[in-house]
């Protein structure tokens, strides 16, 4: 992902969820400012979202003020508390960086590792922090916890197969158009939302990448290992027994000859994913709102004629059985999006703000 920003879009866009952490904002967001410092964070090229996942406290108003230094900076907040996975979708259907990547709002890992999630994408489709593979650091963490995790993850394989050494690490990088088909897909949206996401890539072909991260004990962890390992172990039954219906996508299936791919790609908004096929392209539309959708579709007709560009809703399923014919190569379109929000470094109002907390375009089933 080292490919310069273009018309002034970010290269990178970091997704922080929050809930109830006004008094550790400030210690998390002093971390990714060493890390500016330091030089491994480009913060004229990177976008960084505050998710407020409907917390009781004032967490949005101090997001707003460590974030007041930042030239691209937004606070979302949700109605009522949704879950960590929600809310990193709804920053992820806000972003505009051509890598979105997640981190804890106490910021446990340390954001000078994020040149080594982009340099992972440079060959890989998303990339995750594993803190027990060579060359990780952990300091602080206890032998309860420690144990906890390695069983939990020991579970999450037996269960899932994904065969990953870290799957609940909280530092986790997408390239922009798989973050929001990833997103887009998965069910669950508390704990086990990582192993979702993962599990789904890993049904999808998408290729996933570790980096050894260095991670220390933040005093104040929300995390109960007992309990939340608990509800992740649920969550995950539930996904196996089907008790989470899979998703359906919109799209527009084009059917031409010849480069059908880039010229889709041209026409649709920058993050959009492209998929090649044989017989020409498939364009989805995963966390896009209806005149977005409309619109590209619109354009997408118009390019190659009605009866070459059919608009479909395709399921998870149909993707992975394309994935066990050919991987699929999610590209990014790179058309014109709608205008930028207010100015650099304004924040704006806190919101969205929905009563139900959800997004304002939720996905289909």
């Amino acid at each position: 992902m080292s490919t310069p920003a273009a018309h002034g879009e970010p290269a990178l866009t970091i997704v922080v969820p929050a809930f109830n952490e006004a008094d550790r904002l400030e210690v998390g967001f002093a971390r990714l400012g060493a890390a500016v410092e330091q030089g491994a964070v480009d913060l004229q090229r990177t976008e960084v979202i505050v998710v407020d996942d409907g917390s009781t406290d004032n967490t949005a108003e101090r997001a707003r003020d460590v974030l007041g230094g930042y030239p691209r900076a937004r606070v979302l907040r949700l109605a009522r508390n949704a879950g960590k996975g929600a809310a990193i979708r709804a920053g992820v259907a806000e972003a505009r960086g051509g890598a979105v990547a997640f981190m804890d709002a106490d910021m446990a890992i340390d954001p000078a590792h994020i040149p080594d999630l982009l340099a992972a994408l440079d060959s890989a489709d998303l990339a995750i922090g594993a803190r027990s593979m060579p060359g990780s650091l952990a300091e602080g963490d206890t032998l309860g916890r420690n144990l906890m995790g390695r069983a939990f993850n020991r579970v999450v394989n037996a269960v899932t197969g994904v065969s990953l050494d870290d799957t609940q690490c909280g530092f986790k990088g997408f390239r922009a158009p798989v973050a929001r088909l990833l997103f887009h897909a998965v069910a669950i949206d508390r704990f086990a939302f990582d192993v979702e996401v993962l599990c789904t890539a890993r049904r999808l072909g998408l290729s996933i990448a570790e980096v050894p991260v260095h991670w220390v004990h933040v005093r104040g962890s929300r995390i109960r290992p007992l309990r939340d390992a608990a509800s992740m172990v649920s969550d995950l039954a539930g996904r196996r027994v089907g008790l989470h219906a899979p998703r359906t996508v919109e799209a527009v299936a084009v059917s031409a000859p010849g480069e059908a791919a880039a010229r889709a790609r041209r026409l649709v908004a920058r993050s959009t994913p492209v998929l090649a096929r044989p017989d020409g392209a498939l364009v989805l539309f995963p966390l896009s709102p209806p005149e977005q959708v409309a619109r590209d579709a619109a354009r997408l007709r118009s390019a190659f004629g009605d009866g070459s560009a059919r608009r479909l809703t395709v399921s998870v399923g149909e993707l992975a059985r394309m994935a066990r014919a050919a991987p699929l190569a999610v590209e990014a379109g790179h058309g014109a999006d709608a205008p930028e929000p207010a100015g650099p470094g304004d924040l704006g109002p806190v919101g969205p703000e929905r009563s139900d907390g959800a997004l304002a375009h939720p996905p289909s089933h």
